[in-house]
């Protein structure tokens, strides 16, 4: 009666231990499999962080974009105050001197704030009056008096725009009210847009901004300052 009892306790034990070297064996296997999974994970994510970095960059190239408006101003402190009402704010004052260089695609304007400080802008837009699509790029400088003598040199100036800005902000609508030396008291809108949003929705913001200060569709002038000024010089 020991024998067989032995035996079978024997080949209970045989087969538990049977059990655990076939799950050890099951665990190495699966571990030695491991490394080609984890190592086309890394090639997948490298191949993504390329393709992100890809559009990034992409993204990084596209020109920014607003919808403008340009109306003349024939009440600027009422307009001030419309404004001022509306940002909740007393806006600030800018002074801006603009050079427009000859140009054979769009304009390009170097902007000297005054201070030592300015912009290089290139824009495209459509000479048309009431809301318009405009796209820019725009790159800072701290030494605009030099980068316009080089500018000047290369591309030869188309003409100069000398102004004082007072400006509002109201919602994603940047509100200028210029003086413009040569022209007069003017008006822009200038409704920054935002990535989701159509131009048609940009249009609108500007279209129901315009009403809510006061600003008349026969006001409404086509062009650039520059535009403007050049026009004049023709008729006089």
């Amino acid at each position: 009666m020991w024998l067989p009892r032995h035996l079978s306790l024997l080949c209970v034990q045989f087969g538990v231990s049977s059990r655990l070297a076939l799950r050890v064996v099951s665990c190495s296997q699966t571990a030695a499999a491991a490394p080609p999974r984890t190592k086309s994970f890394a090639v997948k994510s490298s191949a993504d962080t390329q393709t992100r970095s890809s559009q990034n960059s992409d993204k990084s190239r596209t020109m920014l974009s607003n919808v403008e408006i340009k109306a003349s101003v024939s009440d600027p402190a009422q307009f001030a105050q419309e404004a001022a009402q509306l940002s909740q704010s007393e806006g600030t004052i800018i002074r801006q001197h603009d050079t427009f260089f000859n140009c054979s695609q769009g304009r390009l304007k170097l902007r000297d704030f005054m201070n030592g400080s300015g912009q290089l802008i290139f824009y495209e837009r459509p000479d048309t009056d009431g809301p318009k699509l405009s796209r820019y790029s725009i790159s800072p400088t701290s030494d605009p008096t030099s980068l316009r003598a080089v500018l000047s040199d290369a591309l030869g100036v188309k003409g100069e725009v000398r102004k004082e800005r007072r400006l509002f902000l109201i919602g994603q609508t940047r509100v200028h009210l210029d003086t413009v030396e040569g022209l007069g008291n003017y008006m822009e809108l200038e409704v920054v847009m935002r990535p989701e949003q159509t131009v048609e929705e940009g249009q609108q913001v500007a279209e129901d901004l315009m009403e809510k200060l006061g600003v008349s569709k026969e006001s409404l002038v086509t062009g650039a300052y520059m535009d403007l000024l050049l026009k004049g010089h023709k008729e006089t």
